[in-house]
């Protein structure tokens, strides 16, 4: 087919064709293109370059001219190449009988949000482990494209073991997530050594620093002073146990070895002191439970108790002095029991048995559930901490729920609520309900209820009877008296009054 036409010879319009940035990073090759737009005659032909300018000759499509509505023509060429190599540029020359143009051909992906880095310190508790190490992760998000280079250094020197990096992982429209992790040892960390994570791309680079000091912000802050947290004995302890535990917590310790603790009583008598495992604080130190037991009634009638504390980063011993606080306004528990409301129940599904205590002084108490005469394990219900209630007079309330089945309820078992507080008569309480005492207190079925009401309506059937009985009496006795009265009977009538 020869095409004829008047039009003046027009010079291509070059675009540049990429595949998608965030297509699967598994393909390979990838294709590139060149479109060539709104030229006369439609001769054409294309070539391609690297971004060395060595010609290209392998992996090149091209695509006959076609003519479009208005009267020009449009070309496209295709490259493929490897995964790899199209994070790099090339060139694309259309070359027509009046002169040829040039466009520059790359993947440029632009996610949807700016490249941003980050680097977490090691967690505390891996060191805790038998080889003494934690890991630091490096991790940057939004990353133009796998073409990154990531290292790590140690004071400023490269690092070249103990390093595990994934290659970056297509996020779709978010671009690249590069991660990496470093394996430090607990000696170098606590040294205050700095950790560097340094990565370089085309279109990003940055670096982030970590060290303990760092972390911790300000250094004074990081590295606070061993301190002493006296605990006195909780109520259900010296309840249940009939014993007072005392705790010393030494807090901020940069290691434990070397710690001491040991609880005395006012004459200088020590006692058995017990010390805990160490645990791992927010701020990476340890910290440490010194516990020893004494009498209830010793703990009750404020006898005096010392904590004292050594430890090699300690210029003199830490010494704290323990005794039961006096209470003022002290007032005991009013406990209530409440069943599954009837709502509930009637989805047959569970039962919800709530104790309500409140009105008490001091806040120090227990709540216990019993089924059945049997204690039940803490899990099966949820007791709140003590909230305040009024602040003259200082008062507090708690409450506590039992979730039991609807099939244990209607069975009839009983449940107790079982509370402790220094300020009750036994220093123990307990609200027993069930079935049965919920019919008692006013929840009858409708059987229970029809009955109820037969019994009231014929109550007030014989009470209308009795006063319509002494009613008619009374007219009678009436009528007599002014017979008598007519009849001239009034001797014999006073003879009756």
């Amino acid at each position: 087919m020869v095409t004829v036409t008047t039009a003046s010879p027009a010079a291509p319009s070059l675009f540049p064709l990429v595949s998608s940035c965030w297509a699967d990073e598994s393909q390979d090759p990838v294709a590139l293109g060149c479109l060539a737009k709104d030229f006369l005659p439609e001769t054409i032909d294309f070539s391609w370059k690297d971004n060395t300018n060595t010609s290209i000759t392998d992996g090149i499509k091209k695509f006959p001219s076609v003519l479009n509505t208005a009267g020009t023509y449009i070309a496209t060429t295709q490259l493929s190449v490897t995964a790899s190599e199209a994070q790099g540029v090339f060139y694309c020359t259309a070359t027509y009988p009046s002169g040829k143009e040039t466009i520059k051909v790359h993947q440029s992906c632009q996610p949807t949000t700016e490249p941003s880095m980050t680097i977490r310190p090691p967690a505390r508790d891996q060191f805790l482990e038998p080889n003494k190490t934690s890991t630091i992760i490096c991790s940057v998000k939004n990353l133009c494209n796998q073409a990154v280079t990531l290292k790590w250094l140690k004071e400023g020197v490269e690092v070249s073991s103990g390093i595990h990096t994934v290659a970056p992982v297509s996020s779709g429209r978010n671009g690249y997530t590069l991660i990496s992790e470093l394996t430090v040892s607990e000696k170098d960390w606590n040294n205050d050594r700095v950790y560097s994570c340094k990565v370089e791309s085309k279109n990003f680079s940055d670096i982030r620093n970590t060290s303990k000091s760092f972390e911790c912000g300000i250094i004074e802050d990081c590295f606070p002073e061993i301190s002493a947290q006296l605990i006195p004995p909780n109520f259900a302890d010296i309840y249940i146990r009939k014993s007072a535990i005392l705790t010393c917590r030494v807090t901020n310790m940069q290691s434990t070895e070397g710690l001491n603790v040991i609880w005395t009583r006012e004459d200088g008598t020590e006692l058995k002191t017990s010390i805990g495992e160490q645990k791992v604080q927010s701020n990476g130190r340890f910290s440490v439970d010194a516990t020893t037991s004494v009498c209830a009634d010793e703990w009750e009638r404020g006898d005096k108790y010392t904590c004292e504390v050594t430890h090699p980063e300690l210029i003199f011993p830490l010494k704290k002095t323990l005794t039961k606080q006096p209470v003022t306004n002290s007032h005991a528990p009013s406990v209530y029991i409440f069943p599954p409301p009837a709502e509930q129940l009637a989805l047959r599904e569970a039962a919800t048995v709530t104790c309500l205590v409140k009105s008490f002084n001091p806040p120090d108490l227990f709540i216990k559930w019993l089924s059945n005469g049997e204690e039940l394990n803490a899990s099966k219900y949820i007791s709140t901490q003590p909230i305040q209630e009024s602040s003259q007079p200082l008062l507090y309330f708690a409450y506590s729920t039992l979730q039991i089945s609807e099939q244990e309820w209607n069975a009839g078992n009983t449940y107790t609520c079982l509370v402790g507080h220094e300020k009750l008569p036994l220093q123990v309480t307990q609200r027993t309900v069930d079935k049965s005492t919920v019919y008692l207190d006013g929840f009858v079925d409708a059987e229970e209820e029809d009955f109820y009401n037969l019994w009231t309506t014929a109550s007030t059937f014989i009470i209308l009877f009795l006063l319509s009985l002494f009613y008619s009496t009374t007219v009678t006795l009436i009528k007599v008296k002014r017979r008598f009265v007519a009849a001239g009977g009034g001797g014999e009538e006073n003879a009756l009054v």
